[in-house]
């Protein structure tokens, strides 16, 4: 909860006055925070951090509603991280400039958003 939720959030709310108004506030989330997509049994607490991190953008983005400031959860696939392991199918060499097109394409959009790295919306 510390590292997935609470941090990136505290993070976020120490820089987001760095961030000028039509700019773009992002967190890292995961499909599996998806609340709606949650199908199938194991890593529940990593789950639970994850929909506890779509949450608290939630408030965050509803108490700064009026702030200019784009603000998107975003899920950057399943990765060859040690988290994802090797069999994953992802490399972050080909996700994370996937996420940042999608930043880039969303600067302005209003409200908060659940993208993937496609753009496509996450269900809650």
């Amino acid at each position: 909860m510390i590292t997935n939720a609470l941090s990136p959030l505290r993070a976020l709310e120490t820089l987001r006055g760095l961030v000028a108004p039509g700019g773009t506030l992002a967190v890292m989330s995961s499909d599996q925070g998806s609340i709606s997509r949650n199908t199938e049994g194991g890593y529940e607490l990593y789950k639970a951090s994850k929909a506890a991190l779509n949450q608290l953008m939630r408030s965050c983005a509803t108490r700064h509603a009026d702030d200019g400031q784009t603000k998107l959860l975003i899920d950057p696939g399943h990765n060859q991280t040690r988290l994802g392991g090797p069999g994953a199918p992802l490399v972050p060499q080909e996700s994370i400039p996937a996420v940042v097109d999608v930043l880039e394409a969303q600067t302005g959009a209003p409200g908060l958003q659940f993208l993937d790295l496609h753009g496509e919306t996450v269900p809650w």
